[in-house]
């Protein structure tokens, strides 16, 4: 991991700080940011379909949420994040299971967010970073405890 974080501790952080940020979306996202949220979940949708890398649109989604939250400082931090999971994100986003349970979670945040809902948002943020930080962990061997 770059700069001596572990990816435990990514893990963690993301787990704090992203339900937050999508959360204070759900209150602030216009309705163009949702339709390219929703542009960005259906070329999700036809990569994973295709067996292809989304890698990509994965980053974009979340960092389109957190444009949307309009805190500049929780965007720069989920951006320090983003620079450091992004060596290892390409790996462990392959799995097929991954894949369509990304895709599952990504429906229910971007339906949140489109109902401007605050808590469910936070829920289905908090949700998807708790099963992704799992599944990643297992598949390194690593744990925080």
């Amino acid at each position: 991991m770059a700069r001596g974080h572990s990816l435990a501790d990514v893990i963690e952080f993301r787990g704090l700080i992203e339900p937050a940020i999508a959360a204070l979306a759900a209150e602030r996202i216009t309705q163009a940011e949702l339709a390219e949220l929703g542009e960005i979940f259906a070329q999700q949708e036809h990569k994973v379909a295709a067996g292809e890398s989304y890698a990509d649109e994965d980053t974009r989604f979340h960092e389109l949420i957190g444009e949307a939250s309009r805190n500049e400082l929780l965007t720069t931090l989920l951006g320090v994040v983003w620079d450091v999971l992004r060596e290892s994100r390409e790996q462990w986003l392959q799995t097929n299971t991954r894949a369509h349970a990304s895709l599952d979670a990504h429906r229910r945040v971007l339906s949140a967010l489109t109902a401007h809902d605050p808590d469910a948002a936070r829920r289905a943020a908090a949700d998807h970073i708790k099963a992704v930080g799992e599944e990643i962990l297992r598949l390194i061997g690593g744990s925080k405890a």
